[in-house]
């Protein structure tokens, strides 16, 4: 088995709450599952047959839970130097609208490229575990 590691990185950017990243074996090829579609067509008995792990040819991608956003930011303020931007950074993922707020920081900082190269990594890395742990050989 094998795949790009540039599919698994876009599809845990897409991850979300209603959209769903399998791995399917048999095609070696990344799947999204949205709406009850698959790859787009309406096929609601192979969504729901992935979805509760019937059929085993299918394997679930990092989703937003696996990768944790929010602890990539924590690292990230922490591996910072200390002093202000640490500080505003730490101050900014306080409470209810922490992305926002850290985004917006990022910005006043001029650390915008700092942090996405750091998360970029990140989620490589995660990439990178995920296919080791399923033996799946990565394309590059």
């Amino acid at each position: 088995m094998k795949v790009k590691l540039e599919d698994i990185i876009e599809a845990m950017e897409f991850a979300g709450m209603e959209t769903e990243y399998y791995y399917d074996t048999q095609n070696e090829k990344v799947l999204m599952l949205f709406d009850g579609m698959v790859d787009g067509e309406d096929n609601p008995e192979l969504f729901e047959d992935i979805k509760e792990g019937f059929v085993e040819d299918y394997i679930p991608l990092p989703g937003q839970y696996d990768i944790n956003e929010y602890r990539i930011m924590e690292e990230f303020i922490y591996e910072l130097p200390e002093g202000k931007n640490q500080n505003v950074l730490a101050g900014a993922i306080q409470g209810r609208g922490a992305f926002r707020r850290f985004k917006d920081k990022l910005y006043d900082l001029n650390l915008e490229k700092q942090w996405y190269q750091y998360r970029d990594e990140a989620y490589e890395k995660i990439a990178r575990q995920w296919c080791e742990r399923h033996k799946i050989d990565l394309v590059e």
